[in-house]
């Protein structure tokens, strides 16, 4: 017998062990009550024998209740048809109410205790008159507490149910718009980089071909994780360091880069694809325009259970730029991080001191690896961590 059919077994026998415990404790508590009763009226009784009723009794009710639980769960009430499941119910339970009286005849004839109605009557058909005047209304309301009970149980179950289908739609849905928005990206990228090869195929034969190689790999990996919305930080700096290996081609000793990223975050998992439109609106506005050298500066920490990424340049920023646009980039980043977070995350475009633009993301922070992270107050930005082109 395989694991997963004992454990079925075992749950569908505690279940069980649950159900005759309920009705075992129903019967003792209906005895105790009796007994008490029994006792104030001064009437001989033997507890033994009044348990032993009760006990009969309430197994009969345990006997019976799952035929009226079918019943239940068989007609639901819904708004088209509640006034016949209403009158079909209050049926079921006035038949069921009736044979659980007609059950308990037969055990109250054999054990004929004294405090009983059969010492009010001479015939067993006089005494089934009383027992059923006696019981069956108790009988019925027993009988529509289980329905009403089975009834709000069901309509629990469909809650839930639609409740999970509607949040696994929500999940799939959000899942489609990410992959749409991240899709946005690859053309958009391939775009501006074929772009720049293509001004430097008439320049630089060679430096063109090392950037359709460069190209190359970064198709690669962006097809190799197309399905996948978080890849561990390490991975997406070595996206972003392929694709500024294109720009360095293109540019030269124009582009400075500089990363800066403090130990134990490196397995943090990021969006994919979330570093490179950053670094390509740094190098369109900040460096390409002009002849004189500049730098992007990429920066990653934590600070507590936040990753903080920043992406930093030495531009003219917001200020000097004129009418600023955001364009698709930017958009589709802030976009991406709302699916992927909601509330949990922050995108932040701010002037530097002096000159410059720093775009910060803060995410919550989880980890890839096993490794913790330690917790830093400052960006680390040492030149032992940092290189240079």
């Amino acid at each position: 017998m395989s694991k997963a059919r004992r454990a079925l077994l075992e749950q569908r026998w505690l279940r069980w062990l649950i159900i005759l415990g309920l009705w075992t404790f129903l019967g003792v508590f209906d005895a105790v009550q009796s007994y008490g009763l029994v006792r104030l009226l001064d009437k001989p009784i033997i507890f033994e024998e009044l348990l032993v009723l009760s006990l009969a009794e309430w197994y009969l009710w345990a006997a019976l209740a799952p035929l009226v639980v079918m019943v239940g769960q068989t007609f639901l009430l819904d708004q088209a048809r509640w006034r016949s499941r209403v009158a079909l119910l209050l049926g079921a339970s006035a038949f069921f109410a009736a044979v659980k009286v007609a059950l308990d005849f037969p055990i109250e004839m054999a054990l004929r205790l004294p405090y009983t109605p059969v010492v009010c009557s001479q015939t067993p058909a006089q005494f089934f008159q009383v027992l059923f005047m006696a019981r069956y209304m108790p009988y019925l309301f027993i009988c529509w507490a289980i329905l009403v009970n089975v009834q709000a149980l069901e309509f629990y179950r469909k809650y839930r149910r639609r409740e999970s289908e509607a949040s696994a739609l929500e999940a799939e849905l959000a899942r489609t718009q990410l992959q749409v928005l991240k899709m946005q990206l690859h053309p958009h990228f391939l775009f501006n980089t074929l772009n720049a090869i293509s001004a430097l195929m008439h320049r630089d034969v060679e430096v063109a071909d090392r950037m359709i190689a460069r190209l190359g790999g970064l198709l690669r990996l962006t097809l190799e994780n197309g399905g996948t919305q978080e890849v561990p930080l390490q991975q997406e700096l070595d996206f972003v360091e392929t694709y500024l290996e294109i720009e360095q081609a293109r540019l030269g000793p124009r582009l400075e880069v500089r990363v800066a990223v403090e130990a134990g975050v490196r397995d943090a998992l990021v969006p994919n694809l979330i570093l490179q439109p950053l670094v390509e609106n740094a190098v369109r506005h900040a460096i390409a325009p002009f002849s004189r050298a500049g730098r992007i500066e990429i920066a990653a920490w934590r600070v507590g259970g936040r990753l903080h990424l920043q992406v930093r340049d030495d531009g003219p920023g917001l200020a000097g730029a004129g009418e600023f646009k955001e364009g698709l980039g930017l958009s589709n980043t802030r976009a991406r991080l709302a699916q992927l977070y909601g509330k949990g995350q922050h995108f932040e475009m701010a002037d530097r001191p002096g000159s410059g633009l720093a775009v910060t993301l803060t995410l919550p922070f989880h980890d890839a690896g096993a490794e913790e992270a330690s917790v830093p107050t400052e960006p680390a930005d040492e030149d032992s961590s940092a290189y240079r082109r």
